[in-house]
């Protein structure tokens, strides 16, 4: 099992660079990480020494095939763990997030699995939605193309497994590209375009909607 540390810089990467695909400079994940430079490249050269990632020029790398991996099962981790906090408990999304970051690395996959399930099947006890329906929050399809909003909450339990593995889930900012003529939705989330039918985006809640 890798250090924390080392998920955390691999998740960095992954959030950076949308799918992987392309390359992360060490400015960007110092940034990212609240790092300093010199620690970064330290971390980073350790990385690329195990295989983890890969240089891309001498100020960028990007994530290889086993990188990519451990990766996305540490950000898959991060997402139902702050869906759960954010849906289910009513942490703030913030706070939801930073508690995921501390519980990525030591929960297993069979737990993350069983708590997605749940999820799908269980509704939010009374009043741990309202936080998120203020008169600044309105519904994806509310939106216009160009707005840039961040989801507040996902109305409907069944919903949550599919929503997580586009990266969709409360705390995360996601920008309108496209409304199609019949009342799809194209967004842009971590740097990757997903279409989203008119009923799934009626049900995500979003804050800052004009």
């Amino acid at each position: 099992m890798l250090p924390s540390t080392f998920e955390d810089y691999l998740e960095a990467v992954l959030a950076i660079t949308g799918n992987g695909g392309q390359s992360a400079t060490l400015q960007e994940i110092a940034a990212a990480l609240g790092t300093e430079r010199e620690a970064t490249g330290t971390t980073i050269a350790s990385l690329v020494e195990e295989g983890y990632l890969e240089r891309a020029t001498d100020d960028a790398v990007r994530l290889t095939e086993k990188g990519l991996s451990v990766a996305s099962v540490v950000a898959r981790k991060h997402r139902v763990l702050q869906c759960f906090l954010t849906e289910m408990l009513g942490v703030d999304a913030d706070a939801a997030s930073k508690e995921a970051c501390t519980l990525e690395h030591d929960i297993s996959d069979e737990t993350i699995d069983r708590l997605s399930s749940y999820m799908d099947g269980a509704q939010p006890p009374a009043g741990r939605m309202g936080h998120c329906r203020s008169r600044d929050t309105c519904t994806l399809l509310d939106c216009k193309e160009g707005d840039t909003v961040k989801v507040a909450t996902i109305r409907g339990p069944r919903r949550h497994r599919r929503l997580l593995d586009l990266g969709i889930f409360p705390g995360e900012v996601v920008q309108i590209r496209r409304k199609l003529p019949n009342q799809s939705v194209v967004v842009r989330v971590k740097g990757c375009d997903i279409a989203i039918s008119p009923e799934i985006a009626r049900s995500i809640l979003v804050e800052s909607c004009p």
